[in-house]
């Protein structure tokens, strides 16, 4: 199972947690002024209690002394030539102790083959006892596989029931998902018509609104077209009404002449200006002739055009031909509503297959890549699964050689492997299941070895008061003598003048507690400083203001 990942500290309590870390600092400080106080009180009124304490140390620095004297002396030139003979005799009895030694040794070993193989034959022999069965063994084994078998038999028919009721639950849940996907299926179908159903509603509504729309612009445009002919109407009402005014006026002028000439002039005769009024009318039936004569062409083109003789029935024509004209048109503009609408949809399955051919190129590409992925990590596991056995292989081999190695020591040392018969069992070879036994038994019998050789070494300096050259265990070399915490350093550091630094300090950023590393690198700085080592003094010696201790006192 995966560990859970712990939730990362938001700035709020990770700035909660340093002001804690503060204040726990600057209690710690605080314990530490008055631990520092106590001790110069009791140095200062309980001087007496320690001098019993001061009075050893002194005795054992005189001892140091003298053991010093003397290790001086004994290293002197007279004593070097003594030295010399002792060791010439000691060479020569030393090679005398290494051919006894060694036929002593011969012996040993002959009798310790001698004694292996007695031991060997006996626990061959009681190996072959034990491993005899009897009549109650054979029982008491029978009895234990009879009631194993039950107890199995008994696990696999409650196992077989676990099954089988999981069998039955997946087949309910089995027949529930199919419902359940039925289901879903029927409700898919129904939510593609709903939304076919909507995408229809909503291009009638774009419709109705696009043709509002056009209809709102062609309202305003022809509203002020309405308004324009209303001012242009209302200006030729008035400019008509300014020319049916004017004609008026001269109606009522030309009465009034008409009637002083026709009280006047009664009997007077105008021929010029008959002759004139004569030639204009003469000219105006010629263009009413011309014009009469323009029409009759025209209409003699229609009839042709028509192969008809009626005007009604021109009129009839006319009006059938442009029915159809105006149904094709509407036809026409049907056709190519349909046909934009085609152009639409079929832009739009355009763009959905683009999409969905770049989805699908997206997806070949992400596939490929992962198959890319699974196929370098499947590449890199397999060598990592080579190198571990290959590792396994080599470590096995190991293994194998410091087995043989433990029972080559085991059988060097004569070590005695009845203790360990219970519970090796029929397999009494050394293996990576029982090596820690027999290294238990080893380790003993080599620290036996050890202290016997250590006594023997100390009784033989002893008696011949020789040194040897190589000893087996080194001895512990001369003490360094101890100094006082006076000697060392002059004073304890002020709690005052810390502070009194730590408050000047003024520092706009958030300051944290720093870790061993950064504090010996600004204690280093420090120290470094011309002042750095004014703060070292006590709390009687601080040239600092009253006020100060006074507010240490207060801390107390």
């Amino acid at each position: 199972m995966a560990k859970k990942s712990k939730k990362p500290l938001t700035d709020e309590e990770k700035f909660e947690l340093e002001l804690q870390q503060e204040a726990d600092l600057q209690h710690q400080q605080r314990d530490y002024t008055l631990l520092c106080k106590d001790r110069e009180t009791i140095e200062e009124s309980g001087g007496s209690k320690l001098a019993k304490q001061r009075k050893v140390i002194d005795i054992y620095q005189r001892e140091l002394a003298n053991l010093t004297n003397d290790l001086n002396v004994a290293i002197s030139d007279g004593k070097k030539k003594i030295d010399k003979q002792d060791a010439h005799q000691l060479v020569e009895l030393l090679n005398e102790y290494d051919k006894f030694s060694e036929s002593i040794r011969f012996k040993k070993a002959h009798l310790s083959e001698i004694d292996y193989q007695i031991t060997k034959v006996d626990k061959d022999v009681a190996y072959m006892r034990s491993i005899q069965l009897t009549d109650k063994m054979w029982q008491d084994r029978t009895l234990a596989g009879q009631k194993t078998l039950e107890a199995l038999e008994n696990k696999l028919d409650v196992q077989i029931k676990k099954f089988c009721t999981i069998c039955a639950q997946n087949n309910k849940l089995r027949e529930e998902i199919d419902h359940l996907l039925k289901e879903r299926a029927d409700f898919n179908l129904k939510w593609d018509k709903l939304i076919k159903n909507l995408c229809i509603g909503k291009k009638f509504m774009l419709d109705l609104i696009e043709q509002a729309t056009i209809a709102y612009d062609q309202r305003e445009e022809w509203c002020s077209k309405l308004q324009a002919l209303r001012t242009k109407a209302h200006s030729d009402l008035i400019s008509h009404i300014n020319e049916m005014r004017e004609l008026q006026r001269k109606e009522d002028n030309d009465k009034k002449l008409a009637e002083f000439f026709s009280t006047k002039g009664q009997k007077r005769v105008m021929a010029a200006m008959e002759e004139k009024e004569r030639a204009k009318r003469k000219d105006k039936r010629k263009r009413m002739e011309e014009k009469l004569r323009h029409y009759t062409n025209i209409l003699a083109d229609v009839y042709d055009f028509t192969n008809q003789n009626e005007i009604d029935e021109i009129m009839e024509s006319f009006k059938e031909r442009e029915t159809e004209n105006f149904a094709l048109f509407k036809y026409i503009n049907e056709l190519n509503r349909e046909m934009e609408e085609l152009n639409d949809t079929l832009g739009y399955l355009h763009l959905d297959i683009d999409e969905q051919r770049v989805l699908m190129q997206v997806r070949a590409d992400k596939q490929q890549e992962t198959l890319q992925r699974l196929r370098e990590d499947l590449d890199e596991a397999t060598q990592q699964a080579d190198a571990a056995d290959f590792a396994l292989v080599d470590c096995d081999k190991k293994i194998v050689q410091l087995c043989s190695g433990v029972e080559d020591l085991f059988k060097l040392c004569k070590c005695d492997r009845d203790p360990l018969l219970p519970l090796l069992g029929e397999n009494q070879k050394v293996n990576h299941f029982n090596v820690l036994l027999f290294l238990q038994i080893l380790e003993r019998h080599v620290q036996d070895y050890i202290c016997e050789v250590y006594n023997a070494e100390k009784i033989l300096t002893a008696k011949r008061k020789i040194r040897p050259k190589h000893k087996l265990i080194r001895s512990e070399g001369a003490l360094r003598p101890l100094y006082s915490i006076e000697q060392i350093v002059p004073a304890n550091p002020c709690p005052l003048c810390v502070e009194h630094e730590q408050v000047s300090d003024v520092i706009d950023v958030l300051q944290r507690i720093l870790t061993k590393e950064q504090t010996e690198v600004k204690l280093a700085a420090r120290l470094e400083l011309p002042d750095g080592l004014e703060r070292i003094h006590n709390v009687s010696a601080c040239h600092l203001p009253k006020s100060r201790q006074i507010i240490q006192k207060r801390y107390q």
